[in-house]
């Protein structure tokens, strides 16, 4: 049986969405984003799009109370950043190197991109700080919120921080 959830096409969009409820307990990683960026949406939208089968990556913003919750824990104000994170497997990455380890999550010949991570780090990061310096001006108008999205993440369950590498007393009420 095939335990990743259902996907379909949400309404005006040819991405495919899960359809399992935000929360069931489901996820083997979790990208955290700036929200409020019609860019970062847009991107998360194409990255949730291209994930491989099997995947299932969770989302959440930066100022999310997710986010306070493991900020708390690697002691980090993942709000006053201006960076994507991305935890798995317990291990925290940030900007470039987030983006190589989420790479290795698409499908077909777009996990290719993976290669980046050969790339000096300096020019990596290089890389992503112009993209991030200029996101507001490469965004279009649009980019539908995503904190009703099948993979928004409003709380940590215990079963999730085992999942993603991550100690169970993160959990919500623990």
């Amino acid at each position: 049986m095939n335990s990743v959830p259902p996907t379909i096409a949400e309404p005006g969009s040819r991405e495919p969405v899960s359809r399992a409820p935000a929360g069931t307990e489901f996820g083997d990683g979790l990208l955290l984003f700036d929200a409020g960026c019609p860019f970062c949406r847009r991107s998360v939208r194409w990255l949730l799009a291209h994930e491989r089968d099997g995947s299932q990556l969770r989302i959440a913003g930066l100022s999310s109370a997710v986010s306070r919750r493991i900020g708390a824990h690697y002691q980090i104000d993942f709000a006053a950043t201006d960076s994507i994170w991305y935890v798995a497997d317990g291990e925290l990455s940030r900007n470039s190197d987030a983006a190589w380890r989420l790479a290795a999550r698409l499908q077909g010949k777009w996990q290719h991109l993976g290669a980046l991570r050969r790339v000096p780090r300096p020019l990596r990061e290089s890389g992503y700080r112009f993209i991030g310096d200029h996101r507001h001006r490469l965004a279009f108008v649009g980019g539908e919120r995503l904190e009703g999205h099948a993979r928004w993440l409003k709380t940590l369950t215990p079963e999730f921080c085992r999942r993603c590498g991550l100690p169970p007393q993160l959990a919500d009420g623990q």
